[in-house]
């Protein structure tokens, strides 16, 4: 079967042994923002306010608007950071499973 990878990466046997390995390490670290992303949310208060501020018509105080600056506003920073990591790394190994199976 004609791979156009084989002219891209030379069909070198190290290189794609080296591949096989960074899809090992990326699922490894996928787990690790996966287990993250699990601490970080049970660390995080559930969101009483929901969605009756804009039916009742209450206003925006001093610590909405510095929400980000709290330990609350911080885990959901990181949540979000990590949980966009872990989409980058999903689809890189997505991309050199294929690449390793000559599925491409």
């Amino acid at each position: 079967m004609f791979n156009p990878l084989n002219l891209m990466l030379g069909a070198d046997p190290a290189l794609y042994n080296t591949l096989a390995v960074i899809k090992v390490v990326l699922v490894a670290l996928m787990g690790v923002c996966a287990l993250a992303i699990i601490v970080l949310v049970l660390c995080q208060k559930g969101n009483s306010g929901g969605g009756s501020n804009a039916i009742t018509g209450m206003q925006a105080t001093y610590y909405s608007h510095n929400k980000g600056k709290t330990t609350e506003g911080r885990l959901k920073k990181w949540t979000a950071g990590i949980a966009i990591a872990m989409a980058v790394m999903t689809i890189a190994y997505f991309i050199l499973h294929s690449i390793v199976s000559g599925n491409i």
